[in-house]
Protein backbone atom coordinates (compact mmCIF):
# COMPACT_ATOMS: atom_id res chain seq x y z
CA UNK A 1 0.00 0.00 0.00
CA UNK A 2 3.00 2.25 -0.57
CA UNK A 3 2.01 5.91 -0.74
CA UNK A 4 -1.53 5.56 0.58
CA UNK A 5 -0.64 6.36 4.18
CA UNK A 6 1.08 9.59 3.17
CA UNK A 7 -1.98 10.70 1.21
CA UNK A 8 -4.41 9.87 4.01
CA UNK A 9 -2.27 11.60 6.66
CA UNK A 10 -2.10 14.72 4.52
CA UNK A 11 -5.89 14.80 4.27
CA UNK A 12 -6.39 14.22 8.02
CA UNK A 13 -3.96 17.01 8.94
CA UNK A 14 -6.55 19.54 7.72
CA UNK A 15 -8.42 18.74 10.92
CA UNK A 16 -11.90 19.43 9.52
CA UNK A 17 -14.99 17.23 9.56
CA UNK A 18 -14.94 17.25 5.76
CA UNK A 19 -11.33 15.99 5.72
CA UNK A 20 -12.30 13.07 7.98
CA UNK A 21 -15.13 12.07 5.64
CA UNK A 22 -12.80 12.52 2.68
CA UNK A 23 -10.16 10.26 4.26
CA UNK A 24 -12.76 7.56 5.01
CA UNK A 25 -14.06 7.90 1.46
CA UNK A 26 -10.60 7.40 -0.02
CA UNK A 27 -10.04 4.43 2.29
CA UNK A 28 -13.31 2.85 1.17
CA UNK A 29 -12.47 3.35 -2.50
CA UNK A 30 -8.92 2.03 -2.14
CA UNK A 31 -9.76 -0.81 0.22
CA UNK A 32 -12.89 -2.18 -1.39
CA UNK A 33 -14.48 0.38 -3.69
CA UNK A 34 -13.34 -1.21 -6.94
CA UNK A 35 -14.36 -4.67 -5.70
CA UNK A 36 -17.81 -3.39 -4.73
CA UNK A 37 -18.29 -1.80 -8.14
CA UNK A 38 -17.27 -5.09 -9.77
CA UNK A 39 -19.64 -7.29 -7.78
CA UNK A 40 -22.59 -4.90 -7.68
CA UNK A 41 -22.09 -4.01 -11.34
CA UNK A 42 -22.41 -7.62 -12.44
CA UNK A 43 -25.37 -8.36 -10.18
CA UNK A 44 -27.23 -5.19 -11.23
CA UNK A 45 -26.51 -5.94 -14.88
CA UNK A 46 -27.92 -9.44 -14.47
CA UNK A 47 -31.07 -8.16 -12.74
CA UNK A 48 -31.75 -5.45 -15.34
CA UNK A 49 -31.28 -7.68 -18.40
CA UNK A 50 -33.27 -10.55 -16.86
CA UNK A 51 -36.68 -9.42 -18.25
CA UNK A 52 -35.26 -9.19 -21.76
CA UNK A 53 -33.38 -12.48 -21.95
CA UNK A 54 -35.13 -15.46 -23.50
CA UNK A 55 -33.83 -18.16 -21.16
CA UNK A 56 -33.74 -16.95 -17.52
CA UNK A 57 -31.33 -19.71 -16.48
CA UNK A 58 -28.66 -18.02 -18.61
CA UNK A 59 -28.46 -15.26 -15.97
CA UNK A 60 -27.50 -17.79 -13.31
CA UNK A 61 -25.08 -19.41 -15.74
CA UNK A 62 -23.44 -16.04 -16.42
CA UNK A 63 -23.05 -15.12 -12.74
CA UNK A 64 -21.73 -18.60 -11.93
CA UNK A 65 -19.19 -18.38 -14.76
CA UNK A 66 -18.10 -14.92 -13.60
CA UNK A 67 -17.66 -16.24 -10.04
CA UNK A 68 -15.47 -19.10 -11.26
CA UNK A 69 -13.39 -16.68 -13.33
CA UNK A 70 -12.88 -14.36 -10.35
CA UNK A 71 -12.06 -17.23 -8.00
CA UNK A 72 -9.77 -19.03 -10.42
CA UNK A 73 -7.81 -15.95 -11.48
CA UNK A 74 -7.40 -14.75 -7.88
CA UNK A 75 -6.14 -18.14 -6.69
CA UNK A 76 -3.80 -18.45 -9.68
CA UNK A 77 -2.32 -14.94 -9.31
CA UNK A 78 -2.32 -15.27 -5.51
CA UNK A 79 0.98 -17.11 -5.93
CA UNK A 80 2.52 -13.93 -7.43
CA UNK A 81 0.63 -11.05 -5.85
CA UNK A 82 2.32 -10.55 -2.47
CA UNK A 83 5.78 -11.35 -3.76
CA UNK A 84 5.45 -8.94 -6.68
CA UNK A 85 3.88 -6.29 -4.43
CA UNK A 86 6.99 -6.51 -2.23
CA UNK A 87 9.22 -6.21 -5.28
CA UNK A 88 7.42 -3.09 -6.53
CA UNK A 89 7.37 -1.55 -3.03
CA UNK A 90 11.13 -2.09 -2.70
CA UNK A 91 11.85 -0.42 -6.03
CA UNK A 92 9.65 2.55 -5.10
CA UNK A 93 11.39 2.81 -1.71
CA UNK A 94 14.76 2.81 -3.52
CA UNK A 95 13.35 5.45 -5.93
CA UNK A 96 14.23 3.22 -8.88
CA UNK A 97 11.03 4.22 -10.65
CA UNK A 98 12.37 3.36 -14.12
CA UNK A 99 12.45 -0.32 -13.14
CA UNK A 100 8.74 -0.48 -12.29
CA UNK A 101 7.14 -0.42 -15.75
CA UNK A 102 9.44 -2.91 -17.57
CA UNK A 103 9.11 -5.40 -14.71
CA UNK A 104 5.33 -5.00 -14.67
CA UNK A 105 5.32 -5.87 -18.37
CA UNK A 106 7.61 -8.82 -17.61
CA UNK A 107 5.29 -10.05 -14.87
CA UNK A 108 2.26 -9.60 -17.14
CA UNK A 109 3.99 -11.68 -19.82
CA UNK A 110 4.68 -14.53 -17.38
CA UNK A 111 1.22 -14.27 -15.81
CA UNK A 112 -0.55 -14.36 -19.17
CA UNK A 113 1.61 -17.19 -20.51
CA UNK A 114 1.14 -19.26 -17.37
CA UNK A 115 -2.56 -18.38 -17.27
CA UNK A 116 -3.01 -19.62 -20.83
CA UNK A 117 -1.50 -22.98 -19.83
CA UNK A 118 -3.67 -23.16 -16.70
CA UNK A 119 -6.98 -22.33 -18.41
CA UNK A 120 -6.40 -24.10 -21.75
CA UNK A 121 -7.92 -27.40 -20.48
CA UNK A 122 -11.25 -25.54 -20.12
CA UNK A 123 -11.74 -26.06 -23.88
CA UNK A 124 -12.06 -29.78 -23.15
CA UNK A 125 -13.58 -29.63 -19.66
CA UNK A 126 -16.49 -27.29 -20.44
CA UNK A 127 -18.33 -29.88 -22.47
CA UNK A 128 -21.70 -29.07 -23.96
CA UNK A 129 -20.96 -25.34 -24.31
CA UNK A 130 -20.44 -23.48 -27.60
CA UNK A 131 -16.95 -22.54 -28.79
CA UNK A 132 -17.74 -18.83 -28.36
CA UNK A 133 -18.43 -19.42 -24.64
CA UNK A 134 -15.15 -21.31 -24.24
CA UNK A 135 -13.21 -18.56 -26.01
CA UNK A 136 -14.68 -15.80 -23.84
CA UNK A 137 -13.99 -17.92 -20.75
CA UNK A 138 -10.36 -18.42 -21.82
CA UNK A 139 -9.60 -14.78 -22.61
CA UNK A 140 -11.56 -13.45 -19.61
CA UNK A 141 -9.36 -15.55 -17.31
CA UNK A 142 -6.23 -14.03 -18.88
CA UNK A 143 -7.54 -10.47 -18.68
CA UNK A 144 -8.60 -10.85 -15.04
CA UNK A 145 -5.26 -12.40 -14.13
CA UNK A 146 -3.46 -9.44 -15.67
CA UNK A 147 -5.82 -7.04 -13.93
CA UNK A 148 -4.96 -8.43 -10.48
CA UNK A 149 -1.27 -7.85 -11.23
CA UNK A 150 -1.95 -4.23 -12.22
CA UNK A 151 -4.11 -3.83 -9.12
CA UNK A 152 -0.97 -4.42 -7.02
CA UNK A 153 0.66 -1.33 -8.51
CA UNK A 154 -2.26 1.08 -8.70
CA UNK A 155 -2.56 1.04 -4.90
CA UNK A 156 0.74 2.93 -4.86
CA UNK A 157 -0.62 5.70 -7.07
CA UNK A 158 -2.36 8.85 -5.89
CA UNK A 159 -4.85 9.20 -8.74
CA UNK A 160 -7.66 7.44 -6.88
CA UNK A 161 -10.40 9.24 -8.80
CA UNK A 162 -9.03 7.93 -12.10
CA UNK A 163 -8.91 4.39 -10.69
CA UNK A 164 -12.45 4.64 -9.30
CA UNK A 165 -13.87 6.04 -12.54
CA UNK A 166 -11.98 3.45 -14.59
CA UNK A 167 -13.86 0.72 -12.72
CA UNK A 168 -17.13 2.65 -12.97
CA UNK A 169 -16.82 3.27 -16.72
CA UNK A 170 -15.77 -0.29 -17.47
CA UNK A 171 -18.70 -1.84 -15.63
CA UNK A 172 -21.07 0.65 -17.23
CA UNK A 173 -19.76 -0.55 -20.60
CA UNK A 174 -20.43 -4.14 -19.51
CA UNK A 175 -23.99 -3.10 -18.62
CA UNK A 176 -24.61 -1.36 -21.97
CA UNK A 177 -23.09 -4.15 -24.03
CA UNK A 178 -25.04 -6.76 -22.07
CA UNK A 179 -28.30 -5.00 -22.91
CA UNK A 180 -27.31 -4.73 -26.58
CA UNK A 181 -26.27 -8.38 -26.92
CA UNK A 182 -29.39 -9.57 -25.11
CA UNK A 183 -31.61 -7.51 -27.43
CA UNK A 184 -30.04 -9.22 -30.46
CA UNK A 185 -30.62 -12.62 -28.80
CA UNK A 186 -27.01 -13.61 -28.11
CA UNK A 187 -27.96 -14.75 -24.60
CA UNK A 188 -25.18 -16.21 -22.46
CA UNK A 189 -22.50 -15.74 -25.13
CA UNK A 190 -23.49 -12.08 -25.38
CA UNK A 191 -23.22 -11.59 -21.62
CA UNK A 192 -19.81 -13.27 -21.60
CA UNK A 193 -18.64 -11.13 -24.52
CA UNK A 194 -19.70 -7.98 -22.67
CA UNK A 195 -17.87 -9.26 -19.57
CA UNK A 196 -14.67 -9.78 -21.60
CA UNK A 197 -14.79 -6.43 -23.43
CA UNK A 198 -15.52 -4.46 -20.25
CA UNK A 199 -12.65 -6.03 -18.33
CA UNK A 200 -10.28 -5.65 -21.27
CA UNK A 201 -11.15 -1.94 -21.27
CA UNK A 202 -10.48 -1.78 -17.53
CA UNK A 203 -7.15 -3.56 -17.97
CA UNK A 204 -5.96 -1.02 -20.54
CA UNK A 205 -7.23 1.98 -18.56
CA UNK A 206 -5.22 0.82 -15.53
CA UNK A 207 -2.20 -0.01 -17.67
CA UNK A 208 -2.23 3.46 -19.27
CA UNK A 209 -2.22 5.05 -15.80
CA UNK A 210 0.83 2.99 -14.81
CA UNK A 211 2.46 3.82 -18.15
CA UNK A 212 1.96 7.53 -17.43
CA UNK A 213 3.15 7.35 -13.80
CA UNK A 214 6.21 5.12 -14.29
CA UNK A 215 7.94 6.06 -17.51
CA UNK A 216 10.99 4.08 -18.59
CA UNK A 217 13.29 3.78 -21.60
CA UNK A 218 13.20 -0.02 -21.33
CA UNK A 219 10.29 -2.14 -22.53
CA UNK A 220 10.50 -5.41 -20.60
CA UNK A 221 12.63 -6.79 -17.76
CA UNK A 222 12.60 -9.87 -15.52
CA UNK A 223 14.59 -8.45 -12.63
CA UNK A 224 11.87 -9.70 -10.26
CA UNK A 225 12.92 -13.28 -11.11
CA UNK A 226 16.45 -12.86 -9.75
CA UNK A 227 17.00 -15.22 -6.84
CA UNK A 228 17.71 -12.49 -4.29
CA UNK A 229 14.48 -10.72 -5.25
CA UNK A 230 12.24 -13.73 -4.57
CA UNK A 231 10.61 -14.23 -1.18
CA UNK A 232 9.30 -17.79 -1.05
CA UNK A 233 7.28 -17.00 2.06
CA UNK A 234 5.30 -14.37 0.14
CA UNK A 235 4.67 -16.76 -2.73
CA UNK A 236 3.13 -19.38 -0.45
CA UNK A 237 1.25 -17.04 1.89
CA UNK A 238 -0.42 -15.35 -1.10
CA UNK A 239 -1.49 -18.70 -2.51
CA UNK A 240 -2.68 -20.07 0.85
CA UNK A 241 -4.65 -16.92 1.63
CA UNK A 242 -6.53 -16.84 -1.68
CA UNK A 243 -7.33 -20.54 -1.47
CA UNK A 244 -8.40 -20.02 2.14
CA UNK A 245 -10.78 -17.24 1.13
CA UNK A 246 -12.52 -19.40 -1.49
CA UNK A 247 -12.22 -22.98 -0.22
CA UNK A 248 -15.45 -22.98 1.78
CA UNK A 249 -17.45 -21.95 -1.29
CA UNK A 250 -15.60 -24.43 -3.49
CA UNK A 251 -16.50 -27.25 -1.07
CA UNK A 252 -20.15 -26.12 -1.03
CA UNK A 253 -20.13 -26.10 -4.84
CA UNK A 254 -18.64 -29.57 -5.18
CA UNK A 255 -20.40 -31.36 -2.32
CA UNK A 256 -23.30 -33.48 -3.67
CA UNK A 257 -25.63 -32.36 -0.86
CA UNK A 258 -25.13 -28.60 -1.35
CA UNK A 259 -24.10 -27.97 -4.96
CA UNK A 260 -25.86 -28.26 -8.28
CA UNK A 261 -24.68 -28.16 -11.88
CA UNK A 262 -25.33 -24.79 -13.46
CA UNK A 263 -23.51 -25.04 -16.78
CA UNK A 264 -21.39 -27.96 -17.94
CA UNK A 265 -19.14 -28.93 -14.97
CA UNK A 266 -19.52 -25.58 -13.21
CA UNK A 267 -21.54 -25.90 -10.01
CA UNK A 268 -22.97 -23.44 -7.49
CA UNK A 269 -24.59 -23.48 -4.08
CA UNK A 270 -27.15 -20.68 -4.13
CA UNK A 271 -28.23 -20.96 -0.48
CA UNK A 272 -24.57 -20.45 0.60
CA UNK A 273 -23.31 -18.15 -2.17
CA UNK A 274 -26.08 -15.59 -1.70
CA UNK A 275 -25.66 -15.08 2.08
CA UNK A 276 -21.87 -14.95 1.63
CA UNK A 277 -22.21 -12.34 -1.11
CA UNK A 278 -24.28 -10.07 1.16
CA UNK A 279 -21.93 -10.63 4.10
CA UNK A 280 -18.88 -9.58 2.10
CA UNK A 281 -20.64 -6.44 0.87
CA UNK A 282 -21.19 -5.61 4.54
CA UNK A 283 -17.48 -5.36 5.38
CA UNK A 284 -16.94 -2.25 3.22
CA UNK A 285 -17.18 0.15 6.23
CA UNK A 286 -14.78 -2.05 8.17
CA UNK A 287 -12.34 -2.13 5.24
CA UNK A 288 -12.32 1.68 5.19
CA UNK A 289 -11.65 1.85 8.93
CA UNK A 290 -9.03 -0.90 8.69
CA UNK A 291 -7.11 0.88 5.94
CA UNK A 292 -7.37 4.32 7.52
CA UNK A 293 -6.19 3.29 10.98
CA UNK A 294 -3.39 0.94 9.96
CA UNK A 295 -2.04 3.09 7.13
CA UNK A 296 -2.07 6.31 9.16
CA UNK A 297 -1.88 5.87 12.94
CA UNK A 298 0.07 2.62 13.08
CA UNK A 299 2.22 3.37 10.03
CA UNK A 300 3.24 6.70 11.53
CA UNK A 301 4.31 5.14 14.87
CA UNK A 302 6.09 2.37 13.00
CA UNK A 303 8.11 4.94 11.03
CA UNK A 304 8.93 6.87 14.20
CA UNK A 305 10.28 3.74 15.91
CA UNK A 306 12.53 2.68 13.05
CA UNK A 307 13.64 6.27 12.39
CA UNK A 308 14.78 6.38 16.04
CA UNK A 309 16.64 3.09 15.58
CA UNK A 310 18.34 4.16 12.35
CA UNK A 311 19.02 7.66 13.68
CA UNK A 312 20.96 6.44 16.72
CA UNK A 313 18.48 7.68 19.33
CA UNK A 314 18.95 6.80 23.00
CA UNK A 315 17.72 3.45 24.28
CA UNK A 316 15.11 5.24 26.38
CA UNK A 317 13.72 7.07 23.31
CA UNK A 318 13.68 3.88 21.25
CA UNK A 319 11.82 2.04 24.01
CA UNK A 320 9.27 4.88 24.25
CA UNK A 321 8.73 4.69 20.48
CA UNK A 322 8.30 0.91 20.70
CA UNK A 323 5.67 1.25 23.44
CA UNK A 324 3.87 3.95 21.41
CA UNK A 325 3.84 1.67 18.36
CA UNK A 326 2.47 -1.26 20.36
CA UNK A 327 -0.27 0.86 21.96
CA UNK A 328 -1.23 2.26 18.55
CA UNK A 329 -1.36 -1.24 17.08
CA UNK A 330 -3.64 -2.39 19.92
CA UNK A 331 -5.85 0.68 19.51
CA UNK A 332 -6.08 0.23 15.74
CA UNK A 333 -6.96 -3.45 16.07
CA UNK A 334 -9.57 -2.69 18.71
CA UNK A 335 -11.18 0.02 16.58
CA UNK A 336 -11.41 -2.31 13.58
CA UNK A 337 -12.78 -5.06 15.85
CA UNK A 338 -15.36 -2.77 17.46
CA UNK A 339 -16.30 -0.82 14.33
CA UNK A 340 -17.03 -3.86 12.17
CA UNK A 341 -18.78 -5.59 15.09
CA UNK A 342 -21.28 -2.72 15.25
CA UNK A 343 -21.82 -2.92 11.49
CA UNK A 344 -22.21 -6.72 11.65
CA UNK A 345 -24.78 -6.52 14.44
CA UNK A 346 -26.76 -3.95 12.44
CA UNK A 347 -26.65 -6.21 9.39
CA UNK A 348 -27.98 -9.11 11.47
CA UNK A 349 -30.73 -6.99 13.09
CA UNK A 350 -31.81 -5.62 9.70
CA UNK A 351 -31.30 -8.95 7.92
CA UNK A 352 -34.98 -9.68 7.28
CA UNK A 353 -35.60 -6.17 5.91
CA UNK A 354 -32.54 -6.45 3.65
CA UNK A 355 -33.69 -9.80 2.26
CA UNK A 356 -37.25 -8.59 1.71
CA UNK A 357 -36.01 -5.39 0.02
CA UNK A 358 -33.80 -7.36 -2.38
CA UNK A 359 -36.40 -10.06 -2.93
CA UNK A 360 -34.17 -12.85 -1.59
CA UNK A 361 -35.65 -15.93 0.15
CA UNK A 362 -35.78 -15.42 3.93
CA UNK A 363 -34.89 -19.13 4.26
CA UNK A 364 -31.24 -18.05 3.82
CA UNK A 365 -31.23 -15.62 6.76
CA UNK A 366 -29.84 -18.06 9.40
CA UNK A 367 -26.82 -18.84 7.20
CA UNK A 368 -26.47 -15.13 6.43
CA UNK A 369 -26.35 -14.29 10.16
CA UNK A 370 -23.61 -16.87 10.69
CA UNK A 371 -21.36 -15.77 7.82
CA UNK A 372 -21.74 -12.07 8.74
CA UNK A 373 -19.90 -12.93 11.96
CA UNK A 374 -17.31 -14.83 9.91
CA UNK A 375 -16.56 -11.85 7.65
CA UNK A 376 -16.17 -9.65 10.75
CA UNK A 377 -13.53 -12.08 12.07
CA UNK A 378 -11.91 -12.26 8.62
CA UNK A 379 -11.46 -8.47 8.56
CA UNK A 380 -9.86 -8.62 12.00
CA UNK A 381 -7.54 -11.37 10.74
CA UNK A 382 -6.57 -9.15 7.80
CA UNK A 383 -5.65 -6.40 10.25
CA UNK A 384 -3.38 -8.77 12.17
CA UNK A 385 -1.70 -9.93 8.96
CA UNK A 386 -1.10 -6.33 7.88
CA UNK A 387 0.75 -5.53 11.11
CA UNK A 388 2.78 -8.72 10.73
CA UNK A 389 3.78 -7.66 7.24
CA UNK A 390 4.91 -4.30 8.62
CA UNK A 391 7.08 -6.19 11.13
CA UNK A 392 8.30 -8.49 8.31
CA UNK A 393 7.06 -11.64 10.06
CA UNK A 394 6.65 -13.46 6.77
CA UNK A 395 7.16 -16.98 8.12
CA UNK A 396 4.39 -16.45 10.67
CA UNK A 397 2.07 -15.19 7.93
CA UNK A 398 2.74 -18.38 5.96
CA UNK A 399 1.76 -20.48 8.99
CA UNK A 400 -1.39 -18.44 9.67
CA UNK A 401 -2.61 -18.42 6.06
CA UNK A 402 -1.92 -22.16 5.77
CA UNK A 403 -3.93 -22.78 8.94
CA UNK A 404 -6.73 -20.60 7.60
CA UNK A 405 -6.85 -22.65 4.40
CA UNK A 406 -6.80 -26.00 6.21
CA UNK A 407 -9.24 -24.99 8.96
CA UNK A 408 -11.72 -23.39 6.57
CA UNK A 409 -11.68 -26.44 4.32
CA UNK A 410 -11.92 -29.04 7.09
CA UNK A 411 -14.51 -27.25 9.24
CA UNK A 412 -16.64 -26.38 6.22
CA UNK A 413 -16.80 -30.03 5.19
CA UNK A 414 -17.72 -31.04 8.75
CA UNK A 415 -20.42 -28.34 8.92
CA UNK A 416 -22.03 -29.67 5.74
CA UNK A 417 -22.10 -33.17 7.17
CA UNK A 418 -23.74 -31.86 10.37
CA UNK A 419 -26.65 -30.33 8.47
CA UNK A 420 -28.26 -27.11 7.25
CA UNK A 421 -28.29 -25.29 10.59
CA UNK A 422 -24.46 -25.56 10.77
CA UNK A 423 -23.76 -24.04 7.32
CA UNK A 424 -21.23 -21.21 7.71
CA UNK A 425 -20.01 -22.34 11.13
CA UNK A 426 -16.86 -23.79 9.56
CA UNK A 427 -15.99 -20.40 8.04
CA UNK A 428 -16.54 -18.67 11.39
CA UNK A 429 -14.58 -21.19 13.44
CA UNK A 430 -11.62 -21.13 11.03
CA UNK A 431 -11.38 -17.33 11.21
CA UNK A 432 -11.77 -17.33 15.00
CA UNK A 433 -8.90 -19.78 15.49
CA UNK A 434 -6.49 -17.96 13.16
CA UNK A 435 -7.37 -14.65 14.82
CA UNK A 436 -6.48 -16.08 18.24
CA UNK A 437 -3.28 -17.62 16.88
CA UNK A 438 -2.41 -14.35 15.16
CA UNK A 439 -2.91 -12.31 18.34
CA UNK A 440 -0.71 -14.73 20.28
CA UNK A 441 2.11 -14.55 17.74
CA UNK A 442 1.80 -10.78 17.39
CA UNK A 443 2.08 -10.35 21.16
CA UNK A 444 5.28 -12.41 21.17
CA UNK A 445 6.64 -10.41 18.21
CA UNK A 446 6.17 -7.09 20.01
CA UNK A 447 7.79 -8.42 23.20
CA UNK A 448 11.01 -9.39 21.41
CA UNK A 449 10.99 -6.55 18.85
CA UNK A 450 13.87 -4.51 20.30
CA UNK A 451 16.05 -7.59 20.81
CA UNK A 452 15.59 -8.73 17.21
CA UNK A 453 15.99 -5.21 15.84
CA UNK A 454 19.49 -4.88 17.31
CA UNK A 455 20.78 -8.43 17.77
CA UNK A 456 19.67 -10.12 14.55
CA UNK A 457 20.83 -7.50 12.08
Amino acid sequence: MAGIGFRLRKILKKGTLLSIFQAYGYSAVIGSGSWVIAVLGLVMTAEIVKPFIQYKREIIQFLTTATYLFAGSLIYTGFFQLYFARYIADRIFEEKFDMVLPNIIGMLFITMLGGAIVVFPSFFILTGTPLAYKLTFFFSFLVLSGMWILNIVISALKNYKYIFYSFLISYFVIFLLSLFFVFINLGLVGLMTAFLIGHALLFFLLFFLILFEFSSNRFIEFDFLRKKRIYNSLLWSGLFFNIGIWIDRIIFWLHPDTGENIISVLRASIFYDLPMFLAFIGIVPGMALFLLRLETDFAEKYDEYYDAVRGGATLKTIEEKRVDMILTAKTSLFEVFRGQLIVSLLLIILGRQIFELLGFPILYIPTYNIVVIGTWLLLFFLSILTIMFYLDRRSEVVVLTFLMMVFNGAFTFISIELGLEFYGIGFDLANLLVCLAGLYLLSKDFDKLSYETFMLQ
